[in-house]
């Protein structure tokens, strides 16, 4: 947690003394923050899946996702830190209405995913509570980072600034969308190989 808040931290002061505290450098610096903590994310949110997938190589992922959630939400606070302070400087709000209530809905889920991540609050709801609210929660968040990515991976890399923001946007688009994927062809994985585990056992009785 320490290292991916960190490492957040260290993005925005760079891009801030660089490009200065005004709303460019501002913008700046939450673009770089956003992509840390959705890189942090993804790995929480995928890392299970990959390592059903792909095999114990990937292990210190798939092993590591309550870890790794942390990392996100810890990285995430230098983001928030940044957008607030992005209200405080900027003549128009840069987000209203339902759209802003979309992100912060977002925000929520972040921390509130954090809070009972820890102690026995996930024994207090139970296994399947736990499981329904971390399911709706994370799927959430991805769906607000895909909101933030996969528009303007479509949009403007077919626009003025071309082949520039399709880089900008495009790894981070796919991987909103492989996410998702990742999970469903995991679960048909493991689902198929507790058919044929039953399916020998079956025969080995017989």
């Amino acid at each position: 947690m320490a290292i991916a808040s960190g490492v957040a931290l260290g993005l925005a002061a760079s891009v801030l003394a660089l490009k200065g505290s005004s709303t460019p450098g501002l913008v700046m610096a939450l673009r770089l923050t956003a992509r840390w903590s959705f890189l942090l994310f993804w790995v929480a949110y995928s890392g299970r899946a990959m390592l059903e997938l792909f095999g114990p190589a990937l292990a210190p992922m798939g092993r590591r996702g309550r870890e790794f959630g942390l990392a996100y939400a810890a990285a995430q606070l230098i983001h928030v830190c940044l957008v607030v302070r992005l209200f405080e400087t900027s003549s128009s709000p840069p987000l209203s209405g339902k759209l802003f209530e979309f992100f912060v809905i977002g925000i929520v889920w972040t921390y509130l995913l954090a809070v009972l991540s820890f102690g026995h609050l996930t024994e207090f709801l139970g296994l399947k509570a736990w499981r329904v609210v971390r399911i709706v929660g994370m799927n959430y968040i991805l769906f607000a980072f895909a909101y933030d990515f996969v528009p303007p991976a479509i949009y403007r890399g077919l626009g003025p600034y071309g082949i520039g923001r399709l880089v900008e946007y495009a790894p981070f688009a796919a991987m909103c969308i492989a996410a998702p994927l990742l999970v469903l062809a995991a679960g048909a994985h493991s689902r198929l190989a507790i058919g044929d585990n039953s399916a020998r056992l079956g025969a080995a009785a017989n």
